[in-house]
């Protein structure tokens, strides 16, 4: 099975190999950027440890693991994103470089992730966690779409998880528009009846 990629409009995502050790510590060098991973910059063994330790966790014939992402027409590095299958839900997660936040960039990501899970993972719940201090991400979760239905309380972090249903949206859309494609033939057909 070869991956695909994962577009949104703007950028790209690519499934991460050893060969990105260079993108990925442009990434964990920034303390900004893993203040909520690590809590701290991370030096370059530590950023290979990791790296090596990501990408161990599924092969290259799935489409869970770890992506960069890189906008589409530059090639500019954005960040890395993650698709993760937790007990029957399909996890997301992005790291988005500290020079591009408040862009609506994550947003972007996060919608996509959700789109993709839903199609190509057939995904019923889509979920995502983030630490209760972390509001941008907590907005970015919201505007995707996502609600917080739970508050962790981990040993080292306290984190809210995030679901959303995309499939049985869509479910419902296609109810909606047959009820409405119904409603509309009774009254052409009403119509007609007055003339």
């Amino acid at each position: 099975m070869r991956i695909k990629t994962i577009s949104t409009p703007n950028f790209v995502m690519t499934k991460m190999t050893s060969a990105d050790g260079d993108k990925y510590f442009r990434l964990s060098n920034n303390a900004n950027v893993m203040k909520y991973v690590t809590g701290h910059a991370l030096d370059r063994q530590e950023s290979d440890s990791m790296l090596k330790s990501l990408l161990a966790e599924y092969g290259h014939d799935t489409y869970l693991g770890r992506y960069l992402i890189e906008r589409r027409h530059s090639q500019e590095l954005i960040g890395i994103a993650k698709l993760d299958r937790m007990e029957g839900e399909v996890e997301i997660g992005y790291r988005i470089m500290e020079e591009h936040w408040g862009k609506g960039i994550a947003t972007e990501i996060a919608k996509g992730l959700i789109d993709f899970a839903a199609k190509n993972l057939k995904a019923e719940h889509v979920i995502a966690y983030v630490n209760v201090n972390n509001a941008a991400s907590i907005r970015v979760l919201e505007k995707a779409g996502m609600m917080n239905v739970a508050r962790i309380e981990d040993i080292d972090e306290v984190k809210f998880k995030f679901s959303c249903s995309p499939r049985s949206v869509s479910v419902a859309m296609k109810a909606l528009y047959i009820i409405l494609a119904i409603v509309v033939g009774l009254l052409t057909v009403g119509f007609m009846g007055l003339r």
